[in-house]
């Protein structure tokens, strides 16, 4: 097995940079002080939904800075890790006629992934774990692993019907069959990487699932969860 060395550790420190590393120093000096006569946490009135109500708020997510961060630094890990678009993986097997390496390799590529995934998804702050659900890192990863189209397409279709789901959940498992759906269709990858990005995208279900808790999206005032599945 060859190695990048320069562009594997590129990779690494994009994919598992933890998100909530972001907020470091945001806290210093203390709150952020609220203009005078606005409304709280720059919200107006007619975006203001119910207190409990689990569904996304698109206008809310694609205004959050972070998020455009996460969708890159996915998308540039994902193919410096996995490759794509012209872009040698920083993985390679020492022979094209050996059978253990490609797949050591493959296994290393996916492990590497996954433990991104597992560290945009559990977060221990004051003392409580919670699960978010990381959307738009998700979405950075399919580049690489459902190939440009099949990423476009699905991540326009998940926030077309965004309003018909109740919570994090269900928007993140239709998003999965999306990506694996036209991933598959498209053609634009090997056959075996949309089924990893499904994979990667139903993992923060299952976990939530199996932990009996909610998957959250982190709102933007005071850090506190919303969303729940």
């Amino acid at each position: 097995m060859t190695v990048d060395l320069p562009l594997l550790l590129f990779g690494l420190l994009l994919l598992w940079f933890p998100r909530q590393w972001m907020r470091l120093g945001v806290s210093v000096g203390g709150r952020r002080r609220r203009p005078s006569g606005g409304p709280v946490g720059g919200v107006q009135p007619w975006e203001q939904r119910d207190a409990g109500d689990p569904r996304i708020n698109a206008r809310r997510e694609f205004g959050k800075l972070r998020n455009y961060f996460d969708l890159l630094r996915a998308a540039a890990g994902g193919l410096a890790i996995v490759g794509g678009f012209d872009i040698q993986s920083s993985l390679q097997p020492a022979s094209a006629n050996a059978v253990v390496h490609p797949l050591l390799v493959m296994a290393l590529q996916y492990g590497i992934l996954l433990v991104g995934t597992l560290i945009q998804v559990i977060r221990y702050e004051r003392r409580h774990i919670s699960f978010y659900a990381p959307i738009f890192f998700l979405a950075g990863l399919s580049v690489s692993l459902c190939g440009g189209w099949a990423a476009l397409f699905a991540f326009v279709l998940i926030w077309g019907v965004n309003p018909m789901f109740t919570g994090p959940q269900a928007f993140l498992t239709l998003y999965a069959l999306a990506q694996l759906g036209l991933g598959v269709l498209f053609h634009g990858v090997a056959r075996e990487l949309p089924v990893v990005a499904f994979g990667l995208g139903f993992l923060p279900v299952l976990i939530s699932l199996l932990a009996r808790r909610p998957l959250v999206i982190m709102t933007r005032k005071a850090s506190s969860p919303s969303g729940a599945a």
